[in-house]
C-alpha cells in the first residue's frame, strides 16, 4: 500500500461525490481572455448500463443476443437457466431490494453490455454527466434521447420514455451487525467492569454510612460543638455498643476536624483497602489497556497487517468498507482520549475512591489533601479577558480537583505499636491523646543553661522512644529508574495529547512524520528527565547521609549510626565528620566546611557553650548563637576539646568521658536547616510563569480559529461528516503542534548546557526563563562586589586624654601603643589548621597583621605569643552576633597575670559601649572619613579586669564588657573584584537596576558604590539613619554632612531623565523604621545601598523588591542564604558544584558570572518564544490557506512534499533555531514574555497574514496564466480513488512551492531578535539548514523535469507527456499522472517569475520582522507608547 497524505486520504472519503466544479467559478470553460476553452477529448469512457421494461425497447445495438440454449437473463448475462439468484444481481436494481428498491424500478431490466471505451471529442467538465450519456447515446443509436430515455432515480421509463440510464446512487454503505466477535467481546468487557463497578459504588455508600453520617452530623452541629453531637449520641435510640461505636467515632471525627483545622492547608483522610475495590482498580487498567489494543488493532487492519485471514485485506474488521473503517476509528480514537484525560483528571484519587473511607485513626492509608498554590512570576496586570479566563479555569480546576494535590501513605507501625506515616520524608505519628496525626519535635531547651544541662545525654529507652516518634535522621531522596523516570514524565496532560494526535498520524500511514515527531518528543522529554534525574542525584549526594558517630546513652559512649540520632542526642565531634543532624556545640571547638550548604568559601569557627562566656540564662536562637551551631551538611574540618572552665563551674561530664568536643542534637531529619531545604527542592509550590497564565487565551483562540477554518472548510468541501470530523482533528493537530512543549524545553536545555560550560550550574532550569527577566539586581558587597578578603590598612590609636583628637594612623601594628597591639592579637576568634589560621576572613587578615600565633595546645580557650616577650591566655571569648555587633575576648598576660578585656565591633557600636570621655572628639568625622574612602573600619575598647579569672567567668556578657574605654580603630582596605565596574555597567546598560544589600557601614557601601558606578558619577547621595528601629530617621548629604528635613522633596528634584538626582542609602536600623511605619514602599526603588543589614533584613529587602521587579540576589553565601532563597533568582558564588540554597551556582566567582547568566537567560527566553512563534506560524500555514486550497480545489500535496515539510524543515529548522547563541552584549530592554503581548502578535499575526495574502495572490496569478487556463484540474476527470496523485496539477504545485517557502522562511524569520541573541548569520546550522533547504526546493522549482522533481511530483510529469513536451525521456520510473494533461510543468518564464514570487513573499516577511517588530518601527512605538512597566532609575 503507498503512503498515504492526510489531507489526500480526507478527500477521498468523498470520493463518490466527483463535483465537476467549484464554488466560484466553472473549470476549464473560459481562457485567461474571457474566451470559451476549446473542449478537451476524453476517452476511455464507460456508459451506464440501459434499462428497459421490455427487451424490445433496446436499441438495436443493445439486443441481447445468446448462444442457442441459452437465455438472457435480469443480469445482463446469459444463461442456461435464470435464477432467483440473477434476479437479485440486476443492475438496474442499483444493489437495492425489498422497500429500498423503489417501485419504478422494479420491472426494469438490462440490456445489452454498453460501451466501455468511448470518446468524447469536445468535453464540457461542468456538465459532464450530461456530456457523457449524450455520447452514449450517439453511439448505441438512440436518436432523440433527452424524450425517450431518463435517469435512474430522477426519470423514470413510462410513456415516451423508454429506457433509464442506470447510473445508480452510491450504494448504501455497509454496517455493523453488532454481534460480531469483537463487538460481543466489547460490550461482555466493558459491561462486567460497569457492572463490578456498580455494586462496589453500592457497597461503598452503605460501608461509609457511619463515616459520612458522623461528618454531616459535625457541620450540622459546628456551632455547638462535638460535645453537642455527642450528648446527641447518648440520648439516641440506639443500642449501648452503637453508641459507644458511634461516640468513638464522632470524637475522632471531631479530632480529625481539629487536625484539618490547626494544619491549615492539609486535610487527611483515612481508607482501607477492600478485595472489592482492589478488582475495580485492577479491571479499570485492564479495560484502559485493552481499549488503547483495541485503538492498534484497528489501526493494523488499517494497513491490512492483521494475522490469519484477515492477513493483506484492509479494512477486514469494517466489512472492507473505508468509510466504516474510519467512521469506527474516530470513534475508538475519541473514546481513547476520552479515557485517558478522564484517568488522567482522576489519577491521584481514583485508588481511594476503590477503597473504604474510614477516620484517619483507623484506615490503613492515609490520603493528604493539600491545596496548591502557585508562585506567580511576572504576573502583570490582568487585562479582563485574562481575569475572565483565569475565573473560568480556576472553576474548572476546581470542579475537577485538580487545585489540590493528594497523596497517599500507608499507615505503618513501630515496633511500639505507634501508628505512623510518612509525608514528604516527615513522619506524622498518631497520638492518642489529641487523636490527631502529627509531626513531633522535642524541644530541647531555650537557654544555654537548658543546653548545657542535657550534655548527659539520653538513655536508650528515651532514645528509642523519641526515635519512634521523630523517625530516622535520613532524608530518603528516591531516584527512579529511566523507564519510571519516562512514564512519570509522560504522565503529564500535554504527552496524552502528543499521544493521541500522533496515532492518528501512525493510522493513516504517515508514520515516517509520525516517527519524526515522536523522536522530537522523546528527545525534549529525554532532556528534561536527564536534567531531573541529574538534579534529584545531586541532591541525593546532599540529602543522603550516614555514618557512624560516638553518641553518648546510658551514661557511656557508643558507636551508633547518624539514622539512629534523636534530638537531646550529645554526640562527639571528630574532625572529617558529616554533620548529619542541627547541633549545638556544648564544648570544645570547631572548624566547620559550610560551603556545600551555604557556600560560604572560608572554614567556620565554632565554640561551645561552655566555652562562649554567656550566662545560663542566654536565650538560644540559631542566629544570635550561629557560633555555637553545627548545621547539617557541613564538614568538620578540625574539633578540639574544651579548655577552661565552662560557665556552670565545670567541663560537662559528656566533654570528660570523650576528652574532645561534645554537641547536642538539636533537629533531625526535615526539621534540620539543611532538611527543610531539601524538602522545599523536593516538594516545590507550583510555578507558574506569565506565558502560563496567557496560554489559556491562547488555547481558547486557537479553539475558535480550528472552529472557523474547520466550518469554511467544510462549506467549500460539502464533503461528508467523517471528512469533516477528521479535518478537525488534524486541523487542531496542525494548529497547536505537538511539538510545542518540546519547543520550550529545548531553549532552556540549551541555556542550561551553556552555562555548565561557563561553570554556571542550574538545579532548577524553569528559572532560565524568569533570569531572562530580572529588572533589579541585589548584591552583597563583600565577598561579592569586592574581593572576599580585605587587606589590612593599619590602626588609628585614640588620643590618649579624654576629650583628645585621634592619633595619626599607624599602618604598622609593632609601631602601635601596647595595649592595642594585644588587642589585634588576641580579639578574633581565629583558630589554627594544620598550621593555617582559619575564621572570619578578617579576624584572619587582622591576626596576619598582628604576627603573632596560637599556640597548638593550651589550658585555656587559646593561647597567643606576641613576639618574644608577651603571652596571652584567652580564657573567654564571646564569639561575634550579628544583634550585637560586636565580640569580646578576656585575656590573661602571662607576663603580669593582669586580666584584659577587648572589645571589637563596628565603630556604632563600640561608642555605644564606651565611656563617652574616652572617646576623641573627632571620633564620628574620622570614622567617617574612613568609610567614606571605601575603608571597613572596627573600632576596639578595652579595660582592664581587677578580679581573678573564675570571678570573671562567671559574669554575663554585658557586665563584662561594661566600663570599657576606647583604644583605637582597625582599619581594612575593601578592593573591587577587577570586573566589578565593568559587570555593574553592562547591567545598567542591560536596563538592569544593581543594588547593594551589605552588612558594612553605609559610608563604606556608598563608596563601593561609587567605585563601582553602581551610583551615577556626581550623584548627590542622602542617607538615612536612626539610633534605633523606633526612628526616628535622620538624612544628611554624605558628601556635605548637611541634614536634610524633608526627603520627599529632595526626591522631587528630577533630572533630564526624569528620575531623582539623588539617590539614597539606609542603615539597618533606618530600614527597620521605614518598614515598621510603612514609608519603605514610597523609598525602596530611590534606595541604592541598603546597609548595616542582617540576614533577616536582606531577606526583607529582597522581597519587598519582588513586590515591584523581578529580582536577583547575588551573595557569597553566609548571612546571604535566606536572600538567595527568597529571591525569584538566587546566584551563589559558590566553590561547590551547587548550591542547596539557591537554583543558580557558580565556581567562577567573578562578577561578570551575573552579566552571563542574564545573557544566557535573555537569550533562552528570546530562543524559546521564537520557537514557539515559528510552530504557531507553521501551523496557520498548515491548516490556513493550504488546507482552504486543498479542500476548494480538491487537491494535495504530494505524499513526499508532507514529509520534507513535517518531517525536515518544521523539526530541522525548530532544533537548529535553539542553537543561536546569546548576544553579546545586554540589550536596553528585556525579551518579552507574553504570548499576546504587542511584539508576539506582531511577530505572529503579522507573518501569518503576509502569508495568507500572498498564498491567494498567488492563485490570482496562476489564474492570469495562459497555458494554465482550460488546463485546470477538475475532479470529474480525474480518479479520486487515487488520492496520493491529487497533486498531480499546477494548482497543487502553485499551494506545494508557496507554502514550502512559506515554511522554510519561517523558521529562518524567528532567528532574527540579535538584541538578545547572537546575531542571525551566527547561527551557522541554520543558516546551513536552511540553505540547504531553499537550494532543493528551488532545483525543484525552476530546473527543467528532473529525478528530484519528480520525486515530489512537482515540475513533472508522465514519461510520454515530458517527450512531447520536448524533454528527454526519464530514465526513473514515474506513476502515470492522474490528469488529463498529465503533467504539471512549468513553463520556464514562469517558473523563474514564480520563484522570485516566493522570493517577494519572504522578502516582505523579512522586512515586517526587520523594521517593524524589531526595527524602527518598535522604536518608535516604543518611545511614543511605551508599555506600562515599572521604571526604575539604573
Amino acid at each position: 500500500m503507498q503512503i498515504k497524505s492526510i489531507a489526500a486520504v480526507v478527500l477521498g472519503l468523498a470520493a463518490g461525490r466527483a463535483l465537476g466544479a467549484q464554488l466560484w467559478h466553472d473549470v476549464n470553460r473560459y481562457d485567461a481572455h474571457g474566451n470559451e476553452c476549446k473542449l478537451r477529448e476524453m476517452t476511455g469512457i464507460a456508459c451506464s448500463r440501459l434499462c428497459v421494461q421490455t427487451l424490445d425497447s433496446c436499441p438495436s445495438s443493445l439486443q441481447p443476443s445468446c448462444p442457442t440454449g441459452q437465455q438472457f437473463c435480469a443480469d445482463g448475462q446469459c444463461h442456461s437457466e435464470c435464477t432467483a439468484d440473477m434476479q437479485a444481481q440486476n443492475p438496474c436494481h442499483c444493489s437495492r431490494s425489498g422497500k429500498k428498491l423503489p417501485a419504478p424500478a422494479v420491472d426494469l431490466i438490462p440490456c445489452a453490455a454498453s460501451p466501455s471505451n468511448i470518446t468524447i471529442n469536445e468535453f464540457h467538465p461542468w456538465s459532464s454527466k450530461v456530456d457523457i450519456r449524450n455520447a452514449c447515446g450517439q453511439t448505441v443509436g438512440i436518436d432523440d434521447q433527452a424524450a425517450t430515455v431518463g435517469v435512474w432515480g430522477s426519470v423514470w421509463a413510462g410513456g415516451s420514455v423508454t429506457g433509464v440510464w442506470a447510473e445508480c446512487p452510491p450504494a448504501p454503505a455497509p454496517n455493523y451487525r453488532y454481534d460480531e466477535s469483537y463487538w460481543v467481546a466489547t460490550y461482555a468487557v466493558n459491561g462486567a467492569l460497569a457492572l463490578l463497578i456498580g455494586v462496589w459504588t453500592a457497597f461503598k455508600a452503605f460501608a461509609e454510612r457511619k463515616v459520612r453520617s458522623v461528618g454531616r452530623a459535625l457541620k450540622s452541629e459546628a456551632k455547638g460543638g462535638a460535645d453537642k453531637f455527642l450528648d446527641k449520641c447518648s440520648t439516641s435510640s440506639v443500642s449501648e455498643k452503637e453508641q459507644t461505636a458511634d461516640k468513638e467515632a464522632a470524637a475522632a471525627a471531631a479530632a480529625e476536624a481539629a487536625a484539618d483545622a490547626s494544619m491549615g492547608d492539609i486535610r487527611l483522610r483515612g481508607y482501607r483497602s477492600h478485595v472489592l475495590g482492589t478488582a475495580c482498580v485492577w479491571g479499570i487498567a485492564l479495560v484502559a489497556v485493552l481499549w488503547m489494543c483495541f485503538l492498534g488493532v484497528w489501526t493494523a487492519d488499517y494497513y491490512g497487517a492483521l494475522p490469519g485471514r484477515r492477513h493483506g485485506v484492509a479494512y477486514s474488521l469494517a466489512l472492507e468498507s473505508d468509510f466504516l473503517e474510519l467512521a469506527t476509528f474516530l470513534i475508538l480514537w475519541a473514546i481513547c482520549f476520552v479515557l485517558l484525560v478522564a484517568l488522567f483528571v482522576v489519577k491521584r484519587r481514583l485508588r481511594n475512591y476503590f477503597r473504604v473511607q474510614t477516620l484517619p485513626a483507623q484506615g490503613q492509608y492515609v490520603c493528604v489533601e493539600r491545596t496548591l498554590r502557585s508562585i506567580k512570576m511576572l504576573t502583570d496586570r490582568a487585562s479582563w479577558v485574562q481575569r475572565q479566563v483565569n475565573r473560568m479555569t480556576e472553576a474548572l480546576v476546581a470542579a475537577l480537583g485538580q487545585d489540590r494535590e493528594y497523596t497517599t501513605c500507608a499507615v505503618r507501625q513501630t515496633t511500639q505499636g505507634r501508628r505512623f506515616f510518612t509525608y514528604q520524608c516527615t513522619r506524622y505519628v498518631y497520638d492518642a491523646q489529641t487523636q490527631q496525626y502529627a509531626p513531633f519535635e522535642f524541644d530541647v531547651g531555650g537557654s544555654h543553661g537548658a543546653l548545657v544541662a542535657q550534655a548527659g545525654g539520653l538513655s536508650a529507652h528515651e532514645a528509642a522512644f523519641r526515635l519512634e516518634l521523630v523517625g530516622p535522621n535520613f532524608i530518603s531522596v528516591e531516584v527512579v529508574g529511566v523507564l519510571a523516570a519516562f512514564a512519570r514524565e509522560f504522565s503529564s496532560f500535554f504527552y496524552i495529547y502528543q499521544l493521541i494526535f500522533l496515532w492518528a498520524y501512525y493510522f493513516y500511514a504517515y508514520y515516517q512524520v509520525g516517527l519524526v515527531d515522536t523522536g522530537i518528543i522523546l528527545l525534549s522529554a529525554g532532556i528534561k528527565v536527564a536534567l531531573r534525574m541529574q538534579s534529584e542525584r545531586r541532591l541525593k549526594r546532599m540529602a543522603e547521609q550516614a555514618e557512624d558517630v560516638d553518641v553518648l546513652r546510658d551514661g557511656a559512649w557508643a558507636r551508633v549510626s547518624t539514622v539512629e540520632l534523636v534530638p537531646g542526642d550529645v554526640v562527639g565531634v571528630a574532625a572529617g565528620a558529616h554533620m548529619a543532624c542541627d547541633c549545638v556545640l556544648l564544648a570544645g571547638a570547631a572548624v566547620m566546611d559550610e560551603s556545600s550548604l551555604t557556600g560560604e568559601p572560608l572554614p567556620v569557627r565554632k565554640i561551645g557553650l561552655a566555652d562562649s562566656g554567656s550566662g545560663a540564662g542566654t536565650p538560644y536562637d540559631a542566629v544570635g548563637s550561629k557560633a555555637s551551631t553545627l548545621y547539617a551538611g557541613t564538614v568538620v574540618a578540625q574539633a578540639q576539646a574544651q579548655a577552661g572552665a565552662a560557665p556552670d563551674g565545670g567541663k560537662p561530664a559528656a566533654a570528660a568521658a570523650a576528652d574532645a568536643a561534645v554537641a547536642l542534637v538539636r533537629r533531625t531529619g526535615t526539621q534540620s536547616d539543611k532538611g527543610q531545604l531539601v524538602r522545599q527542592m523536593l516538594f516545590p509550590h507550583p510555578v507558574s510563569f506569565v506565558f502560563d497564565e496567557q496560554m489559556r487565551i491562547v488555547v481558547a483562540v486557537l479553539v475558535a480559529y480550528c472552529v472557523f477554518v474547520s466550518g469554511l472548510a467544510t462549506y467549500l468541501y460539502q464533503g461528508s461528516s467523517v471528512a469533516v470530523a477528521f479535518y478537525m482533528l488534524f486541523l487542531m493537530s496542525q494548529a497547536c503542534s505537538p511539538l510545542l512543549p518540546a519547543s520550550m524545553v529545548i531553549g532552556q536545555s540549551v541555556a542550561a548546557a551553556r552555562l555548565r560550560r561557563k561553570h554556571i550550574y542550574c538545579v532548577d532550569p524553569q528559572r532560565i526563563m524568569t533570569a531572562g527577566k530580572v529588572q533589579v539586581f541585589c548584591f552583597d558587597k563583600t565577598g561579592t562586589l569586592t574581593r572576599a578578603g580585605l587587606d589590612f590598612y593599619g590602626v588609628q590609636p585614640g588620643g590618649g586624654a579624654d576629650g583628645a583628637a585621634m592619633a595619626p594612623m599607624v599602618h604598622a601594628v609593632a609601631g602601635a601603643p601596647r595595649l592595642l597591639q594585644m588587642a589585634v592579637a588576641a580579639c578574633h576568634a581565629v583558630t589554627d589548621l594544620a598550621g593555617a589560621p582559619v575564621g572570619n576572613p578578617v579576624d584572619v587578615e587582622q591576626f596576619r597583621a598582628s604576627g603573632a600565633r596560637i599556640e597548638p595546645q593550651s589550658r585555656f580557650v587559646d593561647t597567643i605569643r606576641l613576639g618574644a616577650a608577651c603571652t596571652l591566655h584567652v580564657v573567654r571569648r564571646f564569639e561575634f552576633a550579628h544583634a550585637r555587633a560586636s565580640m569580646s575576648v578576656a585575656v590573661q598576660d602571662a607576663a603580669t597575670q593582669q586580666l584584659h578585656v577587648f572589645v571589637k565591633g563596628s565603630f556604632e557600636r563600640i561608642r555605644a559601649v564606651s565611656q563617652p570621655a574616652s572617646l576623641p572628639r573627632d571620633y564620628d568625622a574620622v570614622c567617617a572619613a574612613l568609610a567614606r574612602e571605601g575603608c571597613y573600619v572596627l573600632a576596639v575598647a578595652h579595660r582592664a579586669f581587677d578580679g581573678p579569672a573564675e570571678q570573671l567567668c562567671a559574669l554575663p556578657q554585658d557586665a563584662v564588657e561594661a566600663g570599657c574605654r576606647f583604644a583605637g580603630l582597625l582599619v581594612f582596605r575593601n578592593s573591587l573584584k577587577p570586573d566589578a565596574a565593568d559587570a555593574v555597567a553592562e547591567l545598567k546598560r542591560g536596563a538592569t537596576r544593581a543594588v547593594m544589600v551589605t552588612g558594612d557601614n553605609a559610608l563604606t557601601g556608598v563608596f563601593v558604590a561609587r567605585a563601582c558606578a553602581m551610583l551615577p558619577a556626581g550623584a548627590r547621595v542622602l542617607l538615612g539613619e536612626s539610633a534605633s528601629p523606633a526612628g526616628p530617621v535622620r538624612w544628611t548629604d554624605v558628601d556635605s554632612g548637611r541634614p536634610v528635613d524633608d526627603i520627599l522633596a529632595a526626591l522631587a528634584d528630577t533630572g533630564a531623565d526624569g528620575f531623582p538626582r539623588a539617590e539614597l542609602a539606609v542603615g539597618g536600623a533606618a530600614f527597620a523604621h521605614l518598614c515598621a511605619t510603612g514609608q519603605i514602599d514610597r523609598l525602596l526603588l530611590h534606595v541604592r545601598v541598603f546597609a548595616r543589614m542582617r540576614p533577616a533584613d536582606k531577606v526583607t529587602c529582597v522581597q519587598l523588591h519582588m513586590r515591584h521587579a523581578v529580582t536577583a540576589m547575588c551573595g557569597d553565601g553566609g548571612n546571604d542564604c535566606g536572600a538567595l532563597r527568597a529571591a525569584h533568582v538566587g546566584l551563589a558564588l559558590s566553590d561547590a558544584e551547587a548550591s542547596i540554597v539557591a537554583p543558580f551556582s557558580s565556581s567562577d566567582r567573578r562578577v561578570g558570572t551575573c552579566v552571563e547568566l542574564l545573557r544566557e537567560s535573555r537569550a533562552g527566553l528570546a530562543t524559546s518564544f521564537a520557537n514557539f512563534a515559528a510552530l504557531i506560524c507553521y501551523g496557520q500555514v498548515m491548516s490556513g490557506m493550504l488546507k482552504m486550497a486543498s479542500f476548494y480545489f480538491a487537491i494535495s500535496l504530494t505524499q513526499n512534499l508532507w514529509m520534507l515539510i513535517d518531517g525536515a524543515v518544521a523539526t530541522g529548522l525548530a532544533l537548529t533555531l535553539a542553537l543561536a547563541g546569546p548576544a553579546e552584549r545586554l540589550a536596553g530592554h528585556r525579551p518579552t514574555a507574553r504570548i499576546l503581548g504587542p511584539q508576539m502578535l506582531a511577530a505572529v499575526g503579522g507573518t501569518v497574514l503576509i502569508n495568507w495574502l500572498f498564498a491567494a495572490l498567488a492563485y490570482v496569478w496562476l489564474f492570469a496564466q495562459p497555458w494554465f487556463r482550460c488546463n485546470e484540474h477538475s475532479s470529474a476527470e480525474v480518479d479520486l480513488n487515487k488520492w496520493w496523485l491529487l497533486g498531480d496539477n499546477y494548482e497543487a504545485s502553485v499551494i506545494s512551492f508557496i507554502s514550502a517557502f512559506q515554511f522554510i522562511n519561517n523558521g529562518f524569520l524567528f532567528n532574527y531578535g540579535y538584541v538578545h541573541r547572537a546575531a542571525w548569520f551566527r547561527n551557522y546550522t541554520l543558516l546551513v539548514v536552511w540553505a540547504f533547504l531553499m537550494i532543493f526546493v528551488s532545483y525543484m522549482l525552476l530546473a527543467d523535469p528532473n529525478r528530484v522533481g519528480c520525486a515530489f511530483r512537482l515540475n513533472c510529469g508522465s514519461a510520454d507527456v515530458l517527450v512531447a513536451l520536448g524533454y528527454k525521456r526519464p530514465t526513473w520510473g514515474i506513476e502515470p499522472y492522474n490528469s488529463p494533461l498529465g503533467h504539471n510543468v512549468f513553463p520556464r518564464a514562469s517558473r523563474w517569475a514564480f520563484w522570485g514570487y516566493c522570493l517577494g513573499n519572504m522578502l516582505a516577511t523579512n522586512l515586517w520582522q526587520l523594521l517593524v517588530v524589531n526595527g524602527p518601527v518598535r522604536t518608535l512605538l516604543r518611545r511614543k507608547r511605551p508599555l506600562q512597566r515599572l521604571k526604575v532609575k539604573l
